[in-house]
């Protein structure tokens, strides 16, 4: 017979075997022995809780002819047939492979058919969050209401992933995790079945590593069983997987509390020279401080810790020879360095100068590291070990200010907060008309009250500068028309930015002018504009206005001609006719039918002719 993973070999065929899930268990059993079986449940939970075997232990317990007190009794042709897989009324569905519309589809089409050999066709489908959104949509309907000999067994290890629709229409188990002292109790049972000799601290390590997962510890178990034989102890646990010992921990633990930097180096080496990984030891030294954290503040009650007794004598020894401040600066400032781990390739530099600035608080100088200064001065003098404690007021006292006037910071460094000033106009953005120039015949002052017009024309020449032009304030100087934008107007902005050339071009075209078009924003132009409506008219010009000569040629052009305007693409042209406020556009075509433009001399011989 082919091995078989010890994790799969004990796997749990009855409720009273699942371990740790006793409140889900005992709910199911209850359903069952009364008859009111649930047509959907959705089973969430961290890895190897017991979800899948849940739910296979109850696809046998609905169907079983001879159920033991609620429980599957497994002898029965339905509960073999199901176990050897020879009958198909059971279905298992992996969603992360078969995550598709499709594939619900046909479970919505199987669903029709009644079971062939058992009461009930149950549907059970693992990693359920995997499902598409298509899938999960084809699935509402049929679960809601399948048909009654139908049981749907939904499994996930991320509930958040699952839509409310579907939450909503299953009965929810939430599994646990599991815990030590029952992974511990579970693995002796296969320990006992299987002959393996395994020590008392061998079974604390392996549900200590387990981190709540039975699988996880049977995984672990299985490994250590190849590499050591039947005969198992915590080194040779250690040893195998790589990781580091506990009297590890506890030395470089002891070194940060008397401030040994040569033990944490040599801890270092010996860590390295066994061939352990360095982030795993960071990692047991982190989780160690946070056991000595539950043993500070849990004086009077024992801390809920998985300890031997001669481990937890020391964790309390150690707790109690180091303050609360240093031991929660200890904590934050190794699981800063494994986030500044995750981009070197080398850590050991890293892990090294955090070890040390614990261990030499002198040497750090961040708030936190004063705090713990200041705390073990405050020890020492409740202990009595420094009598003249006027020199240690003081220090305590400067320590103090330190800290309250921010010590990376000094408070004489800070910046002082400016109110902000009011942009000047740069002197290419603004330039001022004469004042003897300011006229109402003035051509920019005429161009910028005819604006409306020319910004219209241009929008139809290019609908791509409406965003920059339309309802647009301006003002006038020296050289032109000013755009002026809101602050908020950025994007408005940009498009004018990036056509600025497109804009100057067609305002020449619009405008009969050699002006410019200029953009800025409202603050960056002086307070005083010119108000271009209400400007004088220049003294003795009334001969000059009615004289043709010196005629505007924009008004000219506005009141006696059609615009003729190039068109984004400057290949056809839009005739705009201002007294009908209409538009026609025209384009040669080659192919047309026309009369040929005949040249000066053709058009002399044909009057010849004639």
């Amino acid at each position: 017979m082919a091995h078989q993973a010890i994790y799969r070999k004990w796997r749990p065929l009855v409720f009273d075997d699942i371990v740790g899930q006793g409140h889900i268990t005992q709910t199911l059993k209850n359903q069952i022995a009364n008859n009111k079986i649930g047509h959907a449940y959705l089973f969430c939970g961290t890895r190897g809780t017991g979800k899948t075997t849940c739910a296979k232990v109850l696809s046998r317990a609905v169907n079983c002819l001879d159920p033991q007190d609620s429980n599957p009794c497994n002898e029965c042709d339905v509960c073999k047939g199901i176990l050897d897989g020879s009958i198909l009324d059971v279905k298992e569905i992996d969603a992360a492979s078969n995550n598709g519309v499709d594939n619900i589809r046909e479970i919505r089409d199987d669903v029709r058919y009644v079971s062939t050999n058992a009461k009930y066709t149950v549907y059970i489908i693992d990693e359920v969050h995997m499902l598409s959104a298509g899938a999960f949509n084809a699935l509402l309907k049929t679960l809601e209401e399948p048909p009654e000999h139908v049981i749907f067994i939904l499994a996930t290890t991320e509930a958040h992933k699952v839509p409310q629709t579907i939450l909503s229409r299953c009965q929810r188990f939430d599994f646990k995790r599991i815990r030590p002292s029952d992974i511990i109790l579970r693995m002796k049972e296969i320990a006992h079945g299987d002959k393996l000799n395994i020590s008392d601290d061998a079974y604390e390590l392996l549900g200590r590593l387990a981190d709540g997962s039975m699988r996880d510890a049977l995984s672990i178990l299985e490994r250590v069983v190849s590499a050591c034989g039947n005969s198992i102890t915590a080194e040779s646990i250690t040893s195998t997987l790589g990781i580091s010992t506990a009297e590890s921990v506890f030395r470089i633990t002891e070194a940060i509390a008397d401030g040994d930097v040569g033990k944490i180096i040599s801890v270092i080496d010996s860590v390295m020279s066994d061939g352990k990984d360095l982030r795993v030891f960071i990692d047991s030294l982190i989780s160690n401080l946070r056991d000595m954290l539950l043993c500070k503040i849990s004086d009077n009650s024992p801390a809920p810790l998985d300890y031997s007794a001669e481990d937890m004598v020391k964790l309390k020894a150690l707790s109690n020879k180091m303050s609360f401040e240093k031991i929660s600066h200890a904590a934050s400032v190794l699981s800063d360095a494994q986030a500044d781990t995750k981009w070197v390739k080398s850590p050991r530099i890293i892990y090294e100068l955090a070890l040390i600035k614990l261990a030499k608080p002198e040497f750090d100088d961040s708030p936190a590291a004063v705090l713990d200064r200041i705390a073990s001065l405050e020890s020492q003098v409740a202990n009595g070990a420094v009598t003249d404690t006027s020199s240690l007021s003081n220090r305590i006292s400067a320590l103090e200010e330190k800290v309250k006037n921010g010590v990376s910071v000094p408070a004489e460094a800070k910046p002082e907060k400016k109110e902000p000033e009011k942009k000047k106009a740069p002197v290419r953005l603004y330039r001022p008309i004469p004042e003897y120039e300011l006229t109402s015949e003035n051509p920019i002052v005429k161009a910028a009250k005819n604006w409306e017009n020319i910004s219209r024309i241009m929008s139809n020449a290019a609908g791509y500068l409406k965003p920059a032009l339309m309802n647009r304030q301006i003002t006038i100087d020296a050289d032109g028309i000013i755009l002026m934008f809101k602050p908020g107007e950025i994007g408005s902005y940009n498009i004018a930015v990036q056509y600025k050339d497109k804009l100057n071009q067609t305002f020449r075209r619009a405008s009969g002018t050699d002006y410019i078009i200029k953009l800025a924003y409202e603050n960056e132009l002086p307070d005083e504009l010119v108000d271009f409506w209400n400007l004088p008219s220049p003294e003795n010009n009334s001969e000059s206005n009615n004289s043709a000569d010196s005629a505007d040629p924009l008004e000219n052009l506005i009141n006696n001609f059609g615009e003729i305007i190039e068109n984004s693409d400057e290949s056809e042209f839009i005739e705009y006719n201002s007294s009908q406020d209409s538009f026609s556009q025209s384009s040669f075509d080659e192919d047309d039918d026309r009369e040929e433009f005949l040249e000066k001399n053709e058009i002399r011989d044909e009057d010849e002719n004639n």
